[in-house]
């Protein structure tokens, strides 16, 4: 079975899972940190709390490991497959984003508009850090 088409274990998905989900959730906090001493963050803006980094990334992550896991079973090349299906994803979770930086009085979590556009670097960081960190641990096993 060449490389490229590898398929992978339950014990490979849940390790590299985790320790995926983990980079994101720490690229996030750190993330968050460096960026509330660089510039000022709306402090009543509640996405912007660590609690809710946290959640959320972990909550969209783990749904990311069991759509792995999913793709693993269904696809000839998994990574391949789960990588555009990852970068598709990416884009529309800017959606909500966009919408809210666009008219952000229609936002259940006030905020301006500002406020939704800088939502987009933690999702960029948070793809970034899942999806490399499967990447690397495919090639960690090869």
């Amino acid at each position: 079975m060449s490389e490229a088409r590898q398929k992978f274990s339950n014990a490979f998905i849940l390790r590299a899972g985790g320790i995926a989900i983990a980079a994101a959730v720490l690229a996030n906090i750190l993330t968050r940190l460096v960026l509330g001493l660089l510039v000022p963050l709306s402090a009543d803006f509640q996405p912007f709390s660590y609690g809710a980094i946290i959640f959320f990334t972990v909550m969209f992550t783990v749904v990311g490991v069991i759509v792995f896991w999913v793709v693993n079973r269904l696809a000839s090349n998994p990574l391949k497959v789960y990588n555009v299906i990852g970068i598709v994803a990416f884009f529309l979770s800017l959606v909500p984003n966009l919408a809210g930086a666009a008219n952000p009085s229609a936002m259940p979590m006030g905020g301006k508009g500002s406020d939704y556009l800088t939502l987009i670097l933690f999702h960029v960081v948070a793809a970034v850090a899942f999806l490399g960190a499967l990447n690397l641990m495919k090639r960690s096993t090869t």
